[in-house]
């Protein structure tokens, strides 16, 4: 069996990488007004060479769940080499870094697909995730007819996508750790990961992080940690909502508020919270999924940006490993960041909604 990898890189690779993007858009003109766009609190600025994201490879699989149900599945994943070596560009089919890796089940918004996606999905894949986005038949862009009822058929497809996937005659199959699988989504794709540990649940699954995601049922079976994050100003699924899921999940979870962050906070482009947002994406994941407990720790501080984002959780900080019940509150309050001078405000390209 391979070696299994782990990452247990700081998040210094994600801000060097998010402040390189951030400068190039301020100086290109992009200003929103004057909204930091900060290192997250406890992180170093300069990625170590040790750090270096990796190069990404990506496969098309043409999945289907029966002939009215073609699941087009879009892979990213690490290969040999550096991102900065390839400048950011995908490999098509290349060969998989050798090692096990995790997977993420990626699942996109109304009206949108994977490519529309794929600055999350590389950037997953970048820092050591293998992430599978099928494209669903029925709420996809430009898809025959659109179906906004569908989403708790996407977790049933969400699902088979992760069977295929780890079929022994599948050629990443051997690139993937069957023991570290998670599902990641936004908007109606966040509800469709909620849908994974509510009615449609998938027990493989051992974290979940939905983006402006609406409440499905209760949640069930053995307790799964879940990072729930949304804007406080989203026009397209309330922010309610995302409250209401959180109120409801009995498991370790947090919740990351954007302040003024509308539908896409938190999503692909940078904008405001975006590095407070993807910093708290990989310390959550990284902890649930690759055992990092210095991850967990970071969890509140890299979170926090006092004015622009807030962190809250339940049953986190306990001794790694335990999940306490969700009685014990904890909420990050305070941060020491100090803001910096370069912005960004682009505009969300995920171009979804519901």
């Amino acid at each position: 069996m391979p070696p299994r990898r782990t990452r247990t890189a700081t998040v210094s690779l994600l801000t060097a990488a998010l402040l390189i993007v951030g400068g190039a858009a301020a100086a290109s003109g992009s200003d929103d007004g004057g909204t930091p766009f900060t290192t997250p609190a406890g992180a170093t600025a300069v990625a170590s060479a040790a750090n270096v994201p990796h190069a990404v490879g990506v496969r098309h699989f043409a999945f289907a769940r029966g002939k009215d149900r073609p699941l087009p599945t879009t892979v990213w994943y690490p290969v040999r080499g550096s991102a900065r070596q390839t400048h950011g560009h995908t490999q098509v089919d290349a060969t998989p870094l050798p090692g096990e890796f995790p997977l993420l089940l990626w699942s996109h918004g109304f009206y949108s697909n994977p490519q529309m996606q794929e600055g999350m999905t590389k950037f997953l894949a970048e820092s050591g995730y293998v992430v599978a986005a099928p494209a669903y038949p029925f709420t996809k862009k430009d898809g025959p007819r659109f179906d906004k009822t569908d989403v708790p058929n996407q977790a049933t497809d969400a699902s088979f996508v992760i069977s295929q996937l780890l079929r022994a005659d599948n050629p990443l199959a051997a690139s993937i750790d069957p023991d570290r699988l998670g599902a990641v989504g936004h908007s109606g794709g966040g509800t469709t990961t909620d849908w994974l540990f509510t009615g449609r649940r998938d027990p493989r699954l051992k974290v979940g992080v939905i983006f402006a995601g609406r409440p499905t049922t209760a949640y069930k079976g053995s307790p799964v940690p879940i990072l729930f994050i949304h804007g406080d100003k989203d026009p397209v699924v309330a922010y309610s909502q995302g409250r209401e899921s959180y109120g409801k999940d009995p498991w370790p979870k947090a919740f990351l508020t954007i302040e003024g962050g509308e539908h896409g906070a938190g999503t692909n482009d940078p904008e405001r919270g975006h590095v407070q947002a993807m910093a708290t994406l990989l310390d959550f994941l990284d902890w649930a999924l690759n055992d990092d407990d210095e991850a967990r720790l970071r969890l509140a501080n890299d979170a926090t940006l006092p004015g622009f984002t807030h962190f809250e959780s339940s049953g986190i900080y306990a001794p790694s490993g335990i999940y306490p019940s969700a009685t014990n509150s904890t909420s990050a309050t305070t941060t020491t960041a100090t803001p910096t001078p370069t912005q960004s405000n682009v505009r969300d390209l995920a171009g979804s909604a519901g």
